[in-house]
């Protein structure tokens, strides 16, 4: 196949689409899963500088580091990408990244569970809040409901093992290890936290079972406020007499709507070994969803560690890459 009209002006010849200019932004964090992020940074992105509470005089990856906020937020990002550890230096500083109109990608669940008026203000401005990763880590959960909600299949029920950390050490408890060994095991593998308290006491959970319902159905459930239940109170005899009767115990997050609101909780519950729930081993995540209508859709996936965060984060990347092209 020939194209004339490069054959008659090769000196002018040029692409059809000129090229995309990148995005400018600066990420806060990186540790296990900002460290992630970067080594898989999608094309269309400029990396301008990197926050952390360490100097690194060598940068990380060529790219600048800074321990100043201000000096960071000076080179004017289009985008914030936050992987902070949470609190609330992360809280005020994703609030900063909204008050200057960027885009924010983030994995930390806290915030975007009790900080609503910020995902308001941010799409307000006609910018992005994404936060994919803050929930189910590599299981694509909120992905999942949006989708089906797009396409008006109305869930009405939601069961999931959404902390992929208390599911470990769940695991370990199962099979005779202490508490204390469980979630040591948990840090070194790098899934917990130094203070694994919202993971075992059930708060981060219920952190996801907000972000869930705010997707789901636009409902706007306040995290503190959802009864939830700690593996620290589980007693040993609880555990043998589940493994006695072939079930597994499993921390369980549950919404459901009905005509009076919405309903939510997290609690520990000894499932039985085909409950689709009782399959998640180790750091996995299952989450069932049930339309008012039609079949269960299952979404499964590891849901702690680097690389499913980090995957999430990207994942999110590249749909705001995609977005800014249409």
């Amino acid at each position: 196949m020939t194209y004339p009209a490069l054959l008659d002006h090769p000196a002018q010849s040029s692409p059809s689409h000129p090229p995309v200019r990148r995005m400018r932004a600066i990420m806060l964090g990186c540790g296990v899963v900002g460290g992630g992020v970067i080594e898989r940074l999608p094309d269309g992105i400029e990396l301008l500088g990197i926050l952390t509470r360490t100097p690194r005089p060598e940068g990380v990856s060529g790219f600048p580091v800074f321990t100043d906020a201000d000096a960071v937020f000076a080179l004017k990002p289009e985008l914030v990408i936050e992987a902070l550890p949470g609190g609330a230096e992360a809280e005020a500083l994703v609030e900063r990244a909204v008050r200057e109109g960027c885009h924010v990608v983030t994995a930390n669940k806290d915030v975007a569970a009790r900080r609503p008026d910020l995902v308001a203000r941010t799409y307000a401005a006609r910018r992005t809040f994404a936060c994919s990763s803050a929930v189910g880590g590599g299981a694509p959960v909120l992905e999942t409901v949006a989708r089906l909600r797009d396409s008006g299949v109305k869930v009405g029920r939601v069961r999931g093992v959404l902390n992929g950390t208390s599911n470990f050490v769940l695991d370990r408890l199962a099979s005779g290890r202490s508490l204390s060994a469980s979630v040591q095991e948990a840090q070194d593998a790098g899934f917990a936290e130094a203070d694994p308290s919202a993971d075992l006491d059930g708060l981060d959970a219920a952190n996801k079972l907000a972000l869930i319902a705010r997707e789901a159905w636009g409902v706007v459930l306040d995290p503190a406020a959802i009864p939830t239940a700690s593996i620290r109170d589980l007693p040993a005899h609880v555990l043998e007499a589940a493994r006695l009767d072939g079930r597994r115990i499993r921390q369980i997050g549950c919404l459901s709507r009905t005509v009076s609101g919405v309903n939510a909780q997290v609690r520990l519950e000894a499932l039985p070994l085909n409950d689709p729930l009782s399959r998640a081993r180790a750091e996995g995540n299952v989450v069932v969803l049930l339309p008012e209508r039609g079949a269960e859709v299952i979404v499964a996936g590891k849901g702690a560690g680097r690389l499913p965060t980090a995957g999430s984060l990207i994942g999110d990347l590249n749909r705001l890459l995609k977005a800014q092209r249409s």
